[in-house]
């Protein structure tokens, strides 16, 4: 009995001699176990010490990818963590760790209790030129700008490289399969993008300088395309300064060739005027000469004989005349843009005014304009025949046809006259050039003469290539 009581005392003494210093331990536990703060009086007070402080603050978890970070509605955070358990966007967790806030704050050797799940809070909206002077670091920012160009970025995935405002920053996407995540449009160079993810300023000297800081994108759908791609990129700007400078130099070539092509068309339209009027005015004066001289030779001795020089070169001068007259016609006609078809009508007004034989014009066609050579030509062709057909032929109906065709112009002269032989028509030996004259003149424009006559009619046509 007594074994057994000396047992429940001493059962009972050591329990006392324990309690104590249990106690003890938790007290003291409890003394240095940090409170809970804020995020941001946990920077602060972190930020006034020289060694890491004990925290314990509450967020909501805004990114939770190969880093981990949280905020609160007073700031943000890094958590350095060992803890493999799951944790998703928009979880709020408790969080116990050292602190520190040497180049950004970071709880380092952290124990991440996850409380409840919840919703990820709203984005900060922010300029680029804002996201660079450090205020907002780790914080859920969103902004606007456009699209540099895409790279890989090692194991982290996707790097896009932004230029807005002023600044020039990269946003990783944590994926490296781009063609699968983005749609094609996101990814043209020039889109305006709005992004959404949390700050990193760039603290790493070792770092791209050119980049003031850097967004993490937690999924595809932190990228939103607001405006594509602007067609006016430098390269387009650089195609079509080409295009301009190839469409110049074409249009300059061609107005070269259109002026020098004027040009040599006037002076082929001078040099066909000249050589009318040599043909007609200088070789008429020419002969004039020669008949004046031989009457000048002959009028003391051989009176007769002096005349008949005198009556030919008379003849000369008012053929040269008319010819002179019909030349200014001509020439006055063209400078108003009138038609063959226009001149040969007023030449038949002009010969039925003094006769009563019908005299009809036909023009079948597209009119077009001629050449001065081809419409001087071909009018004294015309008016020689017509005047023939009203001096000799004793018709009663003359037909001028024009036929404009595709590539070449028909003049055509018929009577329903007497008709004559071409072999007696005297020649220029006796002071006649009519039927030598219309010859020579269509071969002068690449044409030849072809007359048909019988005793029921004359028919004359000159076919021109244009």
């Amino acid at each position: 009995m007594y074994r057994s009581l000396f047992a429940a005392l001493s059962v009972c003494l050591l329990l006392v001699s324990v309690n104590p210093c249990q106690s003890l331990a938790t007290s003291k536990r409890a003394m240095h176990a940090p409170a809970l703060q804020s995020i941001q009086s946990a920077i602060q007070t972190a930020g006034s010490s020289a060694q890491p402080v004990p925290v314990l603050v509450r967020g909501i978890v805004i990114l939770n990818g190969h880093q981990l970070v949280i905020e609160d509605r007073t700031g943000a955070t890094e958590v350095k963590s060992t803890q493999t358990e799951p944790i998703a966007l928009g979880d709020e967790v408790e969080v116990t760790g050292w602190m520190s806030v040497t180049s950004r704050p970071q709880v380092m050797k952290a124990q991440v209790r996850r409380l409840w799940g919840g919703s990820m809070p709203l984005p900060l909206s922010i300029t680029p030129d804002v996201a660079a002077d450090g205020e907002n670091e780790l914080s859920l920012v969103q902004t606007e700008a456009v699209l540099l160009d895409a790279s890989p970025a090692g194991l982290t995935g996707v790097q896009l490289n932004f230029r807005g405002g002023y600044q020039n920053f990269a946003a990783i996407l944590p994926n490296g399969n781009l063609n699968d995540e983005l749609p094609e449009n996101l990814m043209q160079p020039g889109a305006r993008l709005r992004l959404t993810g949390i700050l990193f300023e760039n603290h790493d000297p070792s770092r791209n300088r050119d980049e003031a800081f850097t967004l993490e994108l937690r999924t595809p759908q932190d990228v939103e395309l607001i405006e594509g791609p602007s067609w006016w990129t430098r390269g387009h700007i650089v195609l079509l300064a080409g295009i301009m400078v190839v469409l110049i130099l074409i249009f300059w070539n061609l107005y070269a060739r259109v002026y020098h092509a004027r040009y040599r068309a006037v002076a082929e339209e001078r040099a066909s005027i000249a050589r009318d009027i040599h043909d007609t005015l200088a070789q008429t004066f020419a002969g004039m000469t020669l008949q004046l001289e031989a009457a000048q030779r002959t009028i003391t001795r051989d009176p007769a004989q002096s005349r008949a020089f005198l009556k030919e070169a008379l003849q000369m001068a008012r053929h040269s005349r008319n010819e002179s007259h019909l030349s200014i016609e001509i020439l006055h006609s063209l400078s108003r843009d009138e038609r063959l078809e226009n001149l040969i009508s007023t030449c038949i007004s002009k010969m039925q005014v003094s006769n009563s034989m019908a005299i009809e014009q036909q023009v079948s066609g597209v009119p077009i304009a001629l050449s001065y050579q081809v419409v001087n030509n071909l009018f004294r062709i015309g008016q020689e025949a017509i005047a023939n057909s009203v001096r000799h032929s004793n018709a009663t109906q003359i037909a001028v046809r024009i036929c404009y065709e595709k590539k070449d112009v028909l003049l055509e002269v018929e009577d329903n006259g007497n008709g004559f032989d071409p072999k007696l028509i005297p020649g220029t030996e006796q002071g006649h050039f009519g039927l030598t004259g219309m010859r020579e003149r269509a071969a002068a424009i690449g044409s030849a003469l072809q007359l048909d006559s019988t005793h029921s009619g004359t028919r004359m046509q000159v076919r021109v290539a244009i």
